[in-house]
């Protein structure tokens, strides 16, 4: 699992990315149309990040079009990688609902004001490893051979996390494949689009 930062930079600036260099995270700057000017240092520390960060500059005025932006990027990211862990750098509350929505579905994602605030996070104990297991696991098996219902992807859970769980952590983990649209039902049978 990897971290994930999304900075809304029309409301934070002073940043040091330094802080991150040696995390396994992908940052993506949103500036706004009208921010001509971006010092040094960010630049700098932005640089050492190669391609694990991306400038995104909007198009167009208006309230809010750059959270709106952010929320878009949000959205697609946590899509195509649901274990990853999720972080806007803002000071605007406005984004707080969707954070809470997001978390409702047990996926980690947090507002922070500070780069710093990231290390000090803790997983809530329904996001812990064994899903992020699950899904890595999942992927590594060939098409074929995966589960093919419920049943049997429920008994190859036990089997993989190793010790007796809980059904309703079970049960969580296979909500939580379905939320995320890594796994569908058809017909009785499991689709995976992993």
């Amino acid at each position: 699992m990897s971290k994930v930062l999304l900075i809304d930079y029309e409301n934070v600036q002073g940043i040091n990315l330094t802080q991150i260099e040696r995390m396994d995270c992908r940052v993506c700057v949103f500036t706004g149309s009208s921010q001509n000017k971006i010092p040094i240092d960010l630049v700098s520390s932005a640089q050492r990040l190669g391609n694990r960060l991306n400038w995104i500059r909007i198009d167009g005025n208006g309230p809010n079009a750059l959270d709106f932006h952010i929320a878009y990027y949000l959205g697609t990211q946590i899509a195509m990688n649901p274990a990853d862990e999720y972080f806007v750098l803002s000071r605007d509350k406005g984004f707080d609902p969707l954070i809470k929505h997001i978390a409702k579905k047990k996926m980690i994602c947090k507002r922070i004001s500070s780069i710093s605030e990231i290390e000090s996070i803790k997983r809530p104990k329904d996001a812990d490893g064994d899903y992020g297991r699950v899904v890595h696991n999942l992927r590594k098996i060939d098409k074929s051979k995966r589960p093919r219902n419920k049943k049997t992807l429920r008994q190859h859970l036990k089997t993989l996390i190793g010790k007796p769980q809980a059904e309703e952590k079970l049960d969580r983990i296979i909500e939580r494949l379905f939320a995320s649209k890594l796994i569908t039902e058809e017909n009785g049978r499991l689709v995976y689009k992993i």
